[in-house]
């Protein structure tokens, strides 16, 4: 989580979407970075309203209005299925080493190892009432539109580099398992059509 309380915004750092490169490129220019541990890191935007807000707005007389990135679901699946195959994994139950990417989307709609660590986008997203509740929120294949609005409000020049990258892998996803979850993760994909 990135923190800049005289440029009005607070970054929240959804996992798998450019963490490690926003944080590199503004971390020493923002008031607060969370790096560790990884649930402070990743604050969803709950536990941010409820933690964490009261704190940074009492620093500021204005709301501060929170950021986010938000990856295609599948596509965010599938980073996390290549980032689960490093070889320092092989072993540990989150290791994804030898498992297809369909049966990974299937154990992670399911709730099962080694994907039932992950969580939901739309979920790191909504408030305690289930409404997407990021005042700012974009695609992450277009990062340099949230770059373009961060340097727009603070005057900063970012410079992006890619920064915790996946392995790359071949797959392919069944269309059934595709539909499966298209229809599991409805929610998702709807906030993200809508972006």
């Amino acid at each position: 989580m990135i923190v800049s309380v005289q440029h009005r915004f607070v970054l929240l750092c959804m996992p798998k979407c450019a963490s490690h490169a926003l944080i590199d490129a503004i971390g020493d220019r923002a008031d607060m970075v969370i790096r560790h541990p990884q649930g402070a890191k990743h604050c969803n935007l709950r536990k941010y309203n409820r933690q964490l807000r009261p704190f940074v707005e009492s620093f500021s007389e204005v709301p501060i209005e929170t950021l986010c990135l938000m990856r295609e679901p599948l596509d965010w699946l599938n980073s996390w299925w290549r980032y689960r195959q490093r070889p320092a994994l092989n072993g540990h139950r989150n290791s994804t080493s030898g498992l297809s990417f369909d049966s990974f989307v299937v154990r992670y709609l399911e709730g099962a190892a080694p994907a039932d660590t992950i969580g939901r986008q739309a979920r790191f997203l909504s408030d305690k009432d289930g409404n997407v509740g990021v005042d700012r929120l974009y695609r992450y294949e277009r990062i340099d539109d949230l770059a373009g609005w961060i340097s727009d409000r603070t005057g900063w020049t970012l410079r992006l580099e890619q920064k915790n990258v996946s392995p790359k892998a071949e797959w392919t996803l069944s269309p059934e398992v595709r539909a499966r979850a298209e229809q599991e993760m409805a929610r998702d994909f709807e906030i993200f059509s809508a972006l």
